[in-house]
């Protein structure tokens, strides 16, 4: 008996590593065939310890830097927003280290890192400042944390639907922990991205993005998952360095909340809070216009893009100008300036 449960236990291993190596080749074969078809929309960047995917369109100053929030698809979620914006202004949207068509870096994915890497970035890129940035959910933190450690370099934001600091402080216990990510997927996500299990099951279930930007996100997923873990795993660093940036002064600076009706007592719940913490960001700055964005959810560059666009032309009319930025909604033309007033 004992030598069958022996014999047993050896078959089950060998077939174990069979299939783990099966698992890997697949994978391995699978991702070095998506990069063929779908190869990066802009120019693969090296920053030193990595390369970093950046895509840059129009003319025009300030530079408009697109920051994403967290989740696997990066810089596409601003598909809908950045033909717009580089009508008028020259707009970069670019995947974090490890996201999408980026290398994957060593390191913490704090708040901190991300700023750095961003800033060499745009260096290495000959992207020279002043910037308005843009940020969208956790991507608000991630601006802020920028905007503090270059405030030379940056001469307006605009926050969509943007993180708050204390936001896990402030939902309800129940609610917080349905938010997190959960434990085991930290352990079982790196797993089943190498060997080919998230991919052959089809990936995540995107409803929130258009079919199309879905289809590629799920197509890079397993090289992503790595980085939206470390990135979950940093996120109270991230918070706690937004926090020590503190305010913004007269920074132009825009805020869009999502103003979709909630349907279910538990959305009703979140959005009480979310709207009390947007109110919040807005007070960051003297120089503000709080926007609420009706029938739109957190992804309003989907749901209603025509809003992000005018959102970011206001703030780059105000720093063209010198204005504020109530001052610069509904001008008519934002054709750059010879000599474009930059405070």
């Amino acid at each position: 008996m004992r030598r069958w449960i022996k014999r047993l236990v050896i078959a089950g291993t060998v077939g174990l590593v069979l299939f783990l190596a099966i698992g890997v080749s697949y994978e391995q074969w699978s991702r070095a065939a998506v990069q063929r078809a779908l190869p990066p929309p802009g120019e693969s960047v090296d920053i030193g310890e990595v390369r970093l995917h950046l895509r840059c369109a129009g003319e025009g100053s300030p530079t408009v830097v697109l920051e994403a929030g967290t989740g696997p698809a990066a810089s596409i979620v601003w598909t809908d927003v950045q033909p717009s914006i580089a009508e008028f202004a020259r707009v970069c949207s670019y995947d974090r280290a490890g996201l999408m068509w980026s290398d994957q870096a060593s390191g913490p994915r704090d708040s901190r890192r991300i700023a750095t890497e961003l800033h060499a970035l745009l260096s290495a890129a000959d992207v020279p400042p002043p910037y308005v940035l843009v940020g969208h959910s956790i991507g608000g933190v991630h601006i802020r944390v920028f905007t503090h450690r270059f405030p030379d370099e940056v001469v307006g934001l605009v926050f969509v639907d943007s993180s708050h600091p204390d936001h896990w402080r402030r939902f309800p216990p129940e609610l917080a922990r349905l938010m997190r990510l959960p434990a085991r997927a930290r352990f079982l996500g790196p797993l089943l991205a190498q060997t080919g299990v998230l991919r052959l099951s089809g990936g995540l279930a995107l409803g929130k993005l258009p079919p199309d930007v879905a289809a590629v996100t799920n197509a890079y997923l397993p090289h992503s998952v790595p980085t939206l873990l470390a990135e979950s795993e940093a996120q109270e660093e991230s918070m706690s360095q937004a926090r020590e940036a503190g305010a913004l002064d007269s920074l132009p600076l825009i805020v869009l909340s999502a103003g979709r009706d909630p349907k279910t007592p538990l959305q009703a719940q979140f959005r009480a809070v979310w709207a009390e913490l947007q109110e919040e960001l807005a007070s960051l700055s003297s120089n503000v216009d709080h926007r609420v964005v009706e029938d739109s959810d957190h992804f309003i560059q989907f749901d209603a893009p025509e809003a992000v666009i005018a959102a970011v032309r206001d703030v780059v009319m105000a720093v063209r100008t010198g204005s504020s930025v109530s001052e610069a909604a509904g001008r008519a033309s934002l054709k750059e300036p010879k000599k474009p007033a930059i405070p």
